[in-house]
């Protein structure tokens, strides 16, 4: 199939899955509507439609654009008073990733670099790029991703209520 048409056959699926799961109200509808309504077509109808590496490339820029976009001088303000709880989580999250990304090398289930970008903090659709670019396998940095994504979306709902429920008083705040 042209690749142009691969890119809108993907987009129309994904706007009908988008919408479907915006409206059913499933947690983070939108995006994860959008993936599974993709992710279900390649299943059942089987085809190997690869889309264009610049696609990858646009929608690399546009979520930039979307980020620099949102900034705002109040987000620059509370960056600067959170900045020390934002490096301390990303060296916890990091140290556990590379304590799990050890084990799996050592283990022998996956290579290094795979096990690496596969269990790195961070956003899946420059991890999967990176994994492109290196020797780690693509696939598996993004089937990791992927279901920590998904299981962070869906599990959302049942933590916030659990914090609700523990810990009350930090909710006054």
């Amino acid at each position: 199939m042209n690749p142009i048409m691969v890119v809108v056959a993907y987009l129309a699926l994904g706007t009908v899955g988008g919408l479907l799961g915006s409206r059913l109200k499933l947690p983070g509808g939108i995006m994860l509507g959008a993936m599974l309504a993709v992710l279900l077509f390649k299943i059942f109808a089987e085809k190997p439609w690869p889309i264009p590496k610049s696609y990858g490339l646009v929608v690399q820029i546009l979520l930039g654009v979307m980020v620099g976009a949102s900034y705002t001088s109040d987000i620059g303000r509370m960056f600067s008073r959170i900045i020390l709880p934002i490096v301390a989580s990303t060296l916890v999250l990091l140290a556990a990733g590379l304590l799990v990304c050890v084990a799996l090398a050592k283990a022998g289930v996956l290579d290094i670099q795979t096990a690496y970008l596969s269990t790195s903090p961070g956003a899946m659709s420059v991890l999967v790029s990176l994994a492109v670019e290196s020797q780690a396998n693509p696939p598996v940095v993004l089937a990791f991703h992927f279901f920590r994504v998904v299981f962070i979306i869906v599990t959302a709902p049942l933590v916030f209520h659990l914090i609700q429920r523990w810990f009350p008083e930090v909710l006054l705040k």
